[in-house]
């Protein structure tokens, strides 16, 4: 008899990675938040820009709310 489990890959989506530049002053700004909270930066960074889509998903264009539909 067949699986039922999906794929490996359709049950579990990595995270990925990124490389950006950033003013210096942006940079401090988020090493001193990220050492308040106690949160590596690369943690606070990934919740800043998943939360800035979240905002008001209907007036950006491709909103989060439209990407997640797609999955």
């Amino acid at each position: 008899m067949p699986s039922q489990e999906p794929a490996a890959s359709s049950r579990f989506r990595a995270p990925q990675r990124i490389s950006i530049t950033l003013p210096q002053h942006v940079f401090e700004a988020l090493i001193d938040r990220s050492a308040e909270e106690g949160r590596s930066l690369s943690n606070l960074s990934a919740y800043l820009l998943e939360y800035s889509l979240q905002l008001d998903p209907d007036t950006r264009p491709g909103g989060l709310h439209r990407m997640l539909e797609r999955r």
